[in-house]
This record gives C-alpha cells, structure tokens and sequence, in this order.
C-alpha cells in the first residue's frame, strides 16, 4: 500500500532538532506545510515545520502528481457555482499558483520529473462532450488557453485509446513526482533556515496568540506566536474550537500503476475524463490512474484509512483501463495504494485565520487539489502572518471566516 512515488522518491531534508520557541510553527509536512514554510522562512520568520511521519508521507504522497486549472471542474460549472467574476479569480490563482510553483522548481533546482506540456479532459459521453464545448466557449470568450479537440482527432493526441468522445485541451496543465516536488520544497525551506522536525507528531495545542503551546506525543514542547495547522483530514482533532470538525470532512482516493509498459507515443498530458472523476497519466513508462470510489457504496467518504484499499475500487479502475485502453487488456497493476483528502462543503479550501483560536491559522481541505492550490496559497498566507498583507484577489474566498458566518 506504499505508493510508487513514495517507493522511488528523493530523500527529504535532515531531520533537525526541536527548538524550544519560534516564531511560526507549521504542523503537517506536505505540500501545503512546505509550502508556507519555504515561504515564511523566506521573509525572515523563524519556523519550525512538526511532521509526525516523513515529509510527503500522506496525501500530498500518494496523489497521481496532476497540476490541474479549474478545480477539476470543466470552466462553464465553475462559472455556475461561483459566478463570472469568482470563477475567473480562480482561474487566474490556479495559473499563477503554477508559474509560481514551477519557477520554484527550476530555481531551487528539484528533480520531480516535471513535464508541463498540457492537460486533456476527455468526454465519456455525448453528453459530456456537449459540456466541453460549452466550457470552450466561456474560455474563449475570456481569452482563456484552450483548444477543442474532435473525437475523430484523438488518435492523434492520445494514441490507442477509445471510447472518448472528444477533448478539451488545456496548455497549462503539468504533472510531476509529488513526493520529489514536496521533499524538494522542504529541502529548499531549511537551506533558508525552517526547522524540519521529524517524527514530531503534535498532541494538543493550548495559549493564545503570541504564547501558543505546542505539546508532543512523546512529551517535547514547542512555544509559538503563531501556528499553522496543515494537517488535511487531521486536523480537525488539534482544533479546539470544533470549527474544523464541522468543516471539514475526509474522504478516501484510490491509485493503480502499472509496470513499465508503455512507449514514448504515450503524452506527458495531465488526463482525466468523467468530469474528472477519472483521471490518468505516463510516468516512466507506467500507465497510473486513479478514481472511481463514486461507484461503491458511501463514494469512500468519511474514510481516514490509507493503510488498505477498497477492492471493488481496484477491479473498477481496472475495467476503466481494459474499457479506454486496448493494448492494456492484459497488463498487470502492480501497485494499489490510498491516500486520504479533506474536502469543504464549497470544494474551495481553508487559508487564513482560524476562528476561535487567536494566533492559529487553517492551511488545508484542498480537496483532492493541493497541488494546484497550496505553493501560492503558502505565499500568500506567509504575508498575511508576517506582513499582514493580502497579495491575491482571489484569497478572500478561501478565508476559513466564510464557513463561520454562514
């Protein structure tokens, strides 16, 4: 149940020792802990990022390394959840949350196995395919990247498939190694000074802002100004205050990888299709797809298990693969691995204050989209704490507040 890229992933930063006090204490390392503490760091405060396990060792390890626009959402629904004018703040943060990040790789020099050469969201139905042009529409209308591809053009942008019924092309989409990408930002905050504390799970968080108490399992304590819970689906049990409890809840994805097994004719793209709910990718030469838990029973929410996985899940993913993917009718799947997200009510996530707890701020519930989200959101929350500034249109809608006077 150890996902692949935890399998063949880089080595993350030295574990450094626990300081007694710091001016920020992160508590989570993936990629939304490092994130904001490369950030932090980077503007000057002393941080100390508190990982019970190893850096990327749960969700933001056991993804499928997609960097996705639009929230998995074709663009005409978010235009319908949120309205012209937030779907397109939301746009623009997802693209900007990738050029930063992707200029973060290339000037920390990260090897992830980055390949930002598009994204392809395929039609299952006629239906579907009807919704990819009106998405095409909106983004063309708003001057948006994009192209629509014909069904009778597939073959040429994704060889050996079938059963697709046309695609929409999105040139800013990218994939990566996610635990590469993460234990690469970590090693990139301690060359700045973060301290990295390993196996360091946190136990309870007491004080107030400017004298917060961090206690640890194994009894070390940590005294902070600040700290930022990052934690996903766990953290609701550090929230004193119950609001991630009513908040947030968690839910269980499921990955499969092949062998090596596919030639170069395969693409880099970054590939879903079911509205997302399926999606797909090369790398190295195995064919990695995950999705379906909406076709079992309770659609494997409220689940916190990464340690096992749903079978019928398995054989599903499986049919999916036989059923788009002839050559593979026979290939094995080797690797079977889980990895829990927190989602919110609205699919946006928590980043800002967290209310009821002065000096304590939520950076998390991506749900399912941390890397489309987190490295910018980092950014933007480290000015918050350290300047009190607020860089982004688009962040006010993901401020923890919105739940509370709703």
């Amino acid at each position: 149940m150890t996902s692949l890229w935890l399998t063949e992933g880089s080595a993350g930063p030295g574990a450094a020792p626990l300081p007694d006090r710091c001016d920020v204490a992160v508590l989570g390392g993936g990629i939304a802990g490092t994130s904001v503490a490369l950030h932090l760091a980077e503007r000057g405060a002393e941080v100390v990022l508190l990982e019970r396990e190893a850096i990327a060792a749960r969700a933001s390890g056991r993804n499928d390394g997609q960097l996705l626009l639009g929230l998995g959402e074709h663009y005409h629904r978010i235009h319908g959840q949120f309205g012209a004018e937030r779907a397109r703040l939301l746009w623009r943060f997802l693209a900007d949350n990738h050029a930063a990040m992707l200029a973060a790789v290339r000037a920390h020099g990260i090897d992830c196995d980055l390949h930002q050469r598009g994204g392809l969201r395929l039609a299952e139905t006629a239906h579907e395919a009807h919704e990819l042009e009106q998405a095409a529409a909106l983004l063309h209308a708003e001057g948006l990247p994009h192209e629509l591809v014909a069904a009778r053009d597939l073959p040429r942008w994704l060889p050996g498939s079938r059963g697709f019924h046309g695609a929409l092309f999105l040139p800013g989409e990218a994939i990566v190694q996610p635990v590469q990408l993460v234990r690469g930002l970590a090693r990139a905050a301690a060359a700045r000074g973060a301290h990295c504390v390993l196996g360091a799970e946190v136990a309870a968080v007491t004080g107030t802002a400017g004298d917060l108490e961090l206690r640890l399992r194994d009894g070390r304590r940590l005294r902070a100004a600040v700290a930022v819970h990052c934690t996903a689906a766990l953290a609701p049990q550090l929230d004193r205050s119950g609001f991630l409890a009513r908040t947030v809840f968690p839910f269980r994805g499921q990955v499969l990888a092949s062998g090596p097994v596919l030639d170069a004719s395969f693409p880099d793209f970054a590939m879903s299709s079911n509205f997302c709910y399926e999606y797909f990718r090369h790398s190295r030469g195995r064919f990695v797809v995950g999705g379906k838990r909406w076709s079992v029973p309770g659609e494997e929410v409220g689940i916190v298990d990464d340690a096992t996985h749903n079978p019928q899940v398995t054989a599903n993913l499986l049919g999916y693969v036989r059923e788009h993917f002839p050559a593979l009718q026979d290939v094995a799947f080797p690797h079977v691995w889980t990895g829990i997200m927190a989602g919110t009510p609205d699919g946006l996530p928590l980043c800002g204050a967290l209310p009821g707890c002065p000096g304590e701020h939520a950076f998390l519930a991506f749900n399912g989209y941390g890397l489309s989200f987190a490295f910018l959101a980092g950014r933007c929350l480290a000015e918050q704490i350290v300047d009190g500034t607020q860089a982004h249109a688009a962040l006010p809608l993901f401020a923890p507040r919105r739940f509370a006077l709703a």
